[in-house]
């Protein structure tokens, strides 16, 4: 993947490397949360709702409690969280086609998401401009294998 000059070290070790991806990430992950705590303030949600809302859209319609396994909340607090997307029209609630006793949340208002990250998303897609189909892969693998790393971490019980 194309390097930024200076990042890395002339003759710096394994250690040393190592220190800078994971600090690379733990940084990332800061800048995130921070950027999705102000997106969400704008829209008028908080990061919560936001990340309910990220994951229906990337992932589908889910079941309330699958909604609260895969975020790591709590079943009250996740009904709560979906009544007030429902009461903002963020969300939907729709009777599962098999089971009429069994609702699915379907996301309904990731137009007004889209429209929110839209710059952001036009600025980091021009930061790959110049990648390679491999570089973009490799990218896109990675990123993909830390998230599922970072999701099991949420699914695993604790200690």
């Amino acid at each position: 993947l194309p390097r930024r000059a200076g990042r890395v070290m002339a003759g710096a070790g394994a250690a040393a490397h190592d220190d800078e991806v994971i600090l690379a990430l733990r940084a990332l992950g800061t800048e995130l949360a921070a950027s999705n705590r102000a997106a969400a303030a704008a829209l008028g949600i908080n990061d919560s709702d936001l990340a309910v809302l990220d994951l229906l859209h990337r992932e589908g319609p889910m079941s309330p409690s699958g909604l609260a396994r895969r975020t790591g909340m709590g079943p009250t607090t996740m009904t709560s969280l979906l009544k007030r997307l429902e009461r903002g029209g963020w969300v939907e609630r729709r009777s599962d086609a098999d089971d009429r006793r069994s609702v699915t949340i379907h996301a309904s208002g990731t137009g007004r998401l889209a429209e929110r990250y839209a710059h952001v998303d036009a600025r980091i897609l021009a930061l790959t401009q110049d990648w390679t189909p491999d570089d973009r892969e490799r990218f896109v693998g990675f990123l993909t294998d830390v998230a599922a790393l970072a999701r099991a971490e949420t699914l695993r019980p604790l200690d």
